[in-house]
């Protein structure tokens, strides 16, 4: 998920960003520090969001791949037989 143009990302690409990211308009806002009144500016078009924005944005979608791939990793070991030795 990244951005046609980085230094204006459109308001399609931001609601898609949060639908991907599974936020609302509170918890995108609180995300990247700006309030919920800007943010639905940058919605709605009204206002341009700022490249902080739109690479803050990439970094919060990479951060949660991420998280879905260690998951996958703890899954796919979890197959795995260990042998557990206790100490005393």
């Amino acid at each position: 998920m990244f951005f046609f143009n980085i230094d204006e990302p459109k308001p399609e690409e931001i609601r898609e960003w949060m639908s991907s990211n599974n936020l609302s308009i509170n918890s995108a806002s609180e995300i990247l520090g700006i309030s919920k009144r800007q943010f639905s500016r940058i919605l709605s078009g009204e206002s341009k969001a700022k490249r902080l924005h739109s690479l803050a944005m990439q970094m919060v979608w990479l951060i949660n791949e991420n998280k879905k791939k260690v998951g996958e990793d703890i899954l796919k070991n979890n197959d795995k037989k260990r042998i557990k030795i206790p100490i005393r």
